[in-house]
This record gives structure tokens, sequence and C-alpha cells, in this order.
């Protein structure tokens, strides 16, 4: 017997063990989806091309990768240009928004954050 599993799967790249325990936790119980967490660019670029999530959010400042460059990374990959990014950062300085959205961000949202705003967001940009 085939088994489909038809949860929608995020995929969350940031380097803050807290944060990714909180988001991660908060999707899978309240909204259901199926979860994949990296804490770097290089392995969260590897487990887009292989997981194919239906959401990537994703920080702007890793340890390896700067987040913007890794999505701009994203969006020339055959594999994940289709992917819906949303960016999930502190940096707030002018243009840095724009930018993000220049490079292929599909939304962006500011740190401190509340869990009910993830939610619409999130829920927006998986139709």
């Amino acid at each position: 017997m085939l088994f489909i599993n038809n949860k929608k799967k995020v995929l969350i790249i940031d380097d803050d063990r807290t944060l990714l325990r909180q988001v991660s936790f908060h999707l899978k119980k309240h909204r259901g989806f199926d979860i994949v967490i990296s804490d770097n660019g290089k392995d969260g670029l590897l487990k887009a091309a292989k997981q194919r999530p239906d959401l990537i959010i994703l920080d702007w400042t890793l340890p390896d990768i700067q987040g913007i460059d890794l999505l701009s990374r994203l969006k020339k990959t055959q594999k994940t240009k289709n992917i819906p990014v949303l960016m999930f950062t502190g940096h707030n300085k002018i243009g840095d928004v724009e930018d993000a959205f220049a490079r292929g961000a599909d939304a962006y949202m500011f740190k401190p954050f509340s869990l009910q705003k993830l939610d619409e967001k999130s829920k927006g940009l998986m139709k």
C-alpha cells in the first residue's frame, strides 16, 4: 500500500536554535506542517533542493552564507526557483527589504515577530 503525505513542508533556515525550536514547534503543532530545519546556508541549500519544501523561511544572517545571497542562489537554481521564500530577519535598514524583493523574496518579516503574523504570512504563501 502506498502512503501519500499531503502535508505541506516548510524548511526553516536560521542559526538561532531557540527560534528554530519555537517556530518549528508552532508550525507543526498549530498548522500541521512537516518541518525541516537547517542552521546554516550550505546545508539549507542542499535540503531545499532535496526536500523540495512548499515554503522556505530564511534568516538574513547565517554563519556561512548571508541569507540574502542564499536567496539569490535559491531563485537561480532550477529545483528551488519556484519555492516561495519568506525572509525572516532583524535587518530593517533602508534598502534591505527592497533588496530582498529584488532578489526574489516573496515576503519579509521582521524579528521580533508574532506567531500569528507568521501563520498569516506562511498560509498566504502556500496556496
